[in-house]
């Protein structure tokens, strides 16, 4: 097992039992602790995109230029402290600034762990190391489930700290164990001109406009994101509220939620699984046939979860929409890194990507908000609707797939630096 391989794992695990000891029950925290309203939720959520928004390309261009495995320790550092000081100081004020602090760090880790990630196993092997990182991150979650529940009986917040530590935790790992053997960091007179960032930002949106495939993924992931907002921020909300979980587990929510969760967990690991064994390496009209297929059943169950008469129907729809998410995710990866054969600008293209996502969620987080202020059912219904394009789209991508890449038409070639 290669270093990269095996910190690819290591990261995979902690990061994701991080994440689940805070995200099982952080929403019933903020409503319970903070004292947060659904709007509230959704405009935290906004402000979260926005900044990344703003640092997206920025971080990925520096990835790109500086170093990738620096980025990702300063992202998994910004996170934890982010996490940190909302469950010390659970305010609203403090929710705003951790979502700010959040969204520098996680624009810190997109784009350029994927990138590290290519560089350094290669595109081949690329997407088996995504699906068995995304099995090891479900193993994780499970444990992070056990754990949510357990501290959160003791304190609402405890979980949030325990998590924020673990991110804190990943930061130093990467600094002892990472390594970055394939990544040819620019010269020191490059690095600190804006000229040079620039030139890197202009050949990553050149890659993306040569790539007609690239361009209609973009425009996928800006769907993914325009819907995504309800869900993320208000899913829990919907248990609490309009089915009175507290009252129906006699005031331990946290308990039937990580119960929940460990159900669509469970499945998301045979799932992937499955596909780890069925994927072929490099045929991308089966990815783009599976992202189609996971994005119908996500569709329906969103319809299905705004619509259900019962708790017990919420919670299945839940599950196949959980399921269906989390699969999609790597898949997503595989198709777009077999879309960028330069590697000096893929953590800048993934960015761009990432940032497609941002603003999707921004558009669509606080008109989502202000309808969930009113009915949390219909926020899911519209959320629903807004994914529907992408049906469309990735329908039509089909041909996209076997596209030849599109020469620029007479541009000259940059000068060397």
């Amino acid at each position: 097992m290669s270093p990269a391989y095996r910190a690819h794992l290591v990261l995979s695990f902690v990061a994701d039992l991080a994440d689940v000891l805070i995200w099982t029950g952080f929403t019933v925290f903020q409503l319970s602790v903070v004292g947060m309203s659904p709007l509230q939720l959704v405009l935290v959520g906004s402000i979260f995109e926005i900044t990344i928004l703003l640092c997206e390309v920025p971080t990925g261009v520096i990835a790109d230029l500086v170093s990738r495995r620096l980025s990702v320790i300063i992202g998994f550092g910004l996170t934890g402290m982010a996490y940190t000081l909302q469950a010390l100081v659970p305010t609203f004020e403090m929710a705003v600034a951790g979502a700010v602090i959040w969204g520098v760090g996680v624009t810190c880790l997109s784009g350029a762990y994927d990138a590290w990630l290519a560089d350094e196993l290669g595109q081949e092997q690329l997407g088996p190391a995504l699906l068995r990182g995304e099995q090891v991150a479900r193993v994780a979650a499970l444990f992070g489930l056990v754990g949510s529940a357990g501290l959160g009986s003791i304190a609402l917040g405890l979980p949030v700290l325990v998590g924020g530590a673990l991110f804190a935790a990943c930061a130093v790992y990467c600094m002892i164990a990472m390594p970055e053997r394939h990544f040819h960091r620019a010269a020191a007179d490059e690095r600190s001109t804006w000229r040079k960032l620039t030139v890197t930002l202009r050949d990553g949106v050149r890659v993306v406009r040569r790539r007609p495939a690239l361009l209609r993924l973009l425009a996928v992931l800006f769907f993914f994101g325009l819907f995504s907002e309800a869900w993320d921020r208000l899913w829990q909300a919907h248990m609490l509220i309009t089915f009175d979980l507290a009252t129906l587990t006699q005031g331990m929510p946290l308990v039937a939620l990580a119960a929940l969760r460990g159900t669509e967990m469970l499945l998301s690991i045979l799932g992937a699984e499955l596909l780890r064994r069925r994927m072929q390496a490099g045929n991308q009209r089966q990815t783009n046939r599976l992202i189609f297929i996971f994005t119908a059943v996500m569709v329906v169950s969103l319809f299905g979860y705004g619509l259900a008469p019962h708790i017990a129907v919420a919670m299945l729809v839940f599950v196949s929409f959980s399921v269906a998410r989390s699969l999609i995710g790597p898949l997503l990866n595989v198709w777009q890194n077999a879309q960028i054969d330069d590697s000096r600008v893929r953590a800048t293209v993934l960015s761009l990507g990432g940032q497609s996502d941002a603003l999707g969620q921004l558009a669509g987080g606080p008109p989502l908000g202000a309808v969930g202020n009113v009915s949390l059912r219909a926020a899911f219904l519209v959320s629903a609707t807004l994914l529907m394009p992408n049906l469309w789209l990735l329908r039509e991508r089909r041909q996209a797939l076997t596209e030849e890449v599109v020469p620029p038409a007479r541009e000259p070639e940059p000068s060397p630096e």
